[in-house]
């Protein structure tokens, strides 16, 4: 019984293709047509071929075709991650009012996008961190351990805190809203735009003075 197999070769600048003939009982086939076809480039695609840059139209979609998968996997977990924090009731109030669960599932509603561990406070317009209590353990803790940190009134990032949280849940206990900003990565935080002095404390003053 005769069969005519189609065999494709796919490259990132051009496709071969071959029509065998192939007998059920015979080891060898014969070709029955065979061709390629050279994929178009536009002209600015040619211009980098001539200063010897090989890139192809096609192997710049693919490049764009992962970020883009990248992207929607990433999404997809930020999603299901709201939805079972949401579930323990984790999230911090001004974040969970920001997120559909109803209708979209876990997505943020449209034009917003609230950053976990800052709140806006429309009495100044001004961005303030929700977790100031466990910063200042923070600072304390490296003013004892690691005081260089702090010499010449260096500042101390805010979000460093997220750190610091990681390692005090090891052996103490967080607060439920602390522990959902360790998922900061997760929920593509993004720095907020603060002066220095929001951002940061120059010099860490204990409660007691």
């Amino acid at each position: 019984m005769n069969k005519k197999i189609l065999g494709l070769d796919l490259g990132t600048n051009s496709i071969g293709w071959a029509l065998v003939n192939k007998e059920d009982d015979k080891a060898n086939g014969s070709i029955i047509a065979a061709g390629s076809r050279i994929l178009p480039m536009s002209q600015d695609i040619l211009g980098k071929f001539d200063t010897g840059v090989s890139i192809s139209q096609t192997a710049e979609r693919t490049n764009f075709r992962g970020v883009r998968r990248l992207r929607e996997r990433h999404l997809l977990r930020r999603e299901r991650l709201h939805r079972v924090l949401n579930i323990l009731n984790f999230l911090p109030d001004h974040y969970a009012a920001q997120i559909d669960f109803d209708r979209r599932l876990g997505q943020f509603i449209p034009e917003t996008e609230p950053k976990l561990p800052y709140i806006f406070n429309k009495v100044n317009n001004k961005w303030e961190f929700i977790f100031k209590k466990s910063f200042n353990e923070m600072v304390k803790d490296f003013s004892i351990h690691q005081p260089q940190l702090l010499e010449d009134n260096k500042k101390i990032p805010y979000d460093w805190t997220i750190y610091y949280l990681r390692k005090k849940a090891l052996t103490d206990r967080i607060e439920k809203e602390e522990f959902a900003s360790n998922f900061a990565d997760e929920f593509s935080l993004d720095c907020v735009r603060l002066t220095d002095d929001e951002c940061a404390l120059h010099v860490w003053k204990s409660p007691e003075g």
